[in-house]
């Protein structure tokens, strides 16, 4: 469960900005907050939504969440002296082309434990890395990196001599013990690894989450997610009775003889799930069965609901977080909604799965679906620097505003600064 998240010199983010999942005082839309079990005095939010003009940074903040968790699945995979993939620090000043980067995430892990974790790296290397947790409410260090790469194992770290006394100068220490059979720290890693998903519905990424959602539905024991995701297809109106899924096995497949097998793999592997739509079949306005259809040749949008349903319903029965930018792209609004709504009521979502995700559908922005502090907003500063803020940030603020009408005003800011057509054609 995510609590905090903070980033500086990342893209077009240049001072420290953070993003609280932390519910404020208010007493409104009480379903949209949860306390999490052994932690009665915090209480956190189920959602949150980012809203701001093209450019003014809030894909950026998605992206800098796909950053450190690429960060932490991968490090362990670079070579020496190889660059840091995700060092982009803010190119609008020169004093930060080649500043340090820092991210920091406080979060609760698998063991429902408070965990607080920072790093801090340039283009090459490794500047600082923390991890502190509180296992009884109070907080103790699990270890600490200093800029020669030696690692202080502090006093609750178990089994010390299992894990590495220094690491790769580009490589996380929570990356390279995570992949070890070492117990703690692979259980924290694997918090990242199998509670975090971050996706967007670009085009480019849409057949990847497609591909992701056939694999979680085809693991063992998830006959009941695949019926929830074909009730929730057929529940949005899309005419398709059920989804169907067939495994291809490699005889399916028919290749030249002289082609590499490991380019035969690859293309089973990303070809190995064929998925069609079940509809129903009439005769002269009478039902006679059904049908199967190829999903490739149903709308985006339906594809979009199949990729991302499946995806919302796996993290309901497990947990996490979801960060997704782009959530609207080929989805109608009300079906946007209904979805959020999904992460808000109790009985959907018995796990508390949290959403974060940004959008330009201002139809979303309804004091009915949202409270103050699920609200943010993004806009660039006068040095072209991305600043993140809340509605809960604003002073006298009632929770019954039209925040959409509000928004659209420009009293909360976020909105591009659109100049009048003159501007373009004064000198045709």
């Amino acid at each position: 469960m995510l609590i905090e998240f903070s980033v500086s010199n990342f893209r077009s983010i240049k001072e420290e900005q953070f993003l609280t999942m932390v519910a404020d005082s208010g007493k409104s839309k009480l379903k949209n907050t949860f306390t999490p079990r052994n932690n009665p005095k915090l209480r956190l939010l189920k959602s949150a939504v980012i809203y701001g003009a093209n450019a003014s940074g809030k894909t950026n903040v998605i992206r800098a969440f796909r950053a450190l968790h690429f960060f932490i699945l991968n490090s362990s995979k670079l070579d020496t002296g190889e660059d840091i993939p995700c060092y982009e620090p803010f190119a609008f000043d020169a004093s930060y082309v080649n500043a340090p980067s820092e991210f920091k995430i406080i979060f609760l892990g698998t063991d429902n434990i408070k965990y607080d974790y920072q790093v801090k790296f340039d283009r090459k290397q490794i500047l600082f890395e923390q991890l502190d947790f509180y296992p009884k409410g109070r907080k103790a260090n699990l270890f600490v990196r200093t800029a020669n790469h030696e690692v202080r194992k502090g006093r609750f770290f178990k089994d010390k001599r299992e894990a590495p006394g220094r690491v790769l100068e580009n490589c996380l220490y929570l990356s390279a013990v995570g992949h070890s059979p070492h117990k703690q720290i692979n259980e924290i890693y694997r918090y990242f690894k199998d509670r975090v998903e971050i996706w967007n519905q670009a085009h480019k990424q849409r057949d990847a989450l497609i591909k992701h959602t056939s694999e979680i539905l085809f693991e063992k024991d998830r006959a009941g997610l695949k019926r929830k995701l074909g009730k929730l297809v057929k529940v949005a109106d899309t005419m398709i009775e059920n989804i169907s899924i067939d495994e291809k096995s490699e005889e399916d497949f028919h290749f030249p003889d002289d082609l590499p097998r490991e380019l035969k793999h690859e293309i089973i592997r990303q070809n190995r799930y064929k998925i069609y739509a079940v509809h129903e079949i009439y005769e002269d306005g009478e039902r006679t069965g059904t049908k199967d259809f190829d999903m490739k040749e149903e709308s985006e949008g339906t594809n979009a609901l199949y990729a991302l349903g499946g995806l919302i319903l796996e993290k309901f029965e497990s947990g996490g977080v979801i960060f997704f930018g782009e959530l609207e792209n080929s989805l109608h609004p009300k079906l946007c909604r209904f979805l959020i709504n999904l992460f808000h009521h109790p009985r959907s979502n018995p796990e508390n799965a949290q959403l974060v995700f940004a959008s330009h559908e201002t139809t979303l922005l309804d004091r009915d679906l949202f409270r103050k502090d699920q609200i943010w907003f993004t806009e660039k500063n006068k040095c072209a620097a991305t600043e993140l803020f809340s509605v809960s940030d604003f002073d006298d603020v009632p929770d019954n505003v039209p925040f959409d009408q509000w928004y659209m005003r420009g009293k909360f800011g976020g909105q591009p600064n659109i100049r009048e057509i003159e501007f373009i054609f004064d000198n045709e």
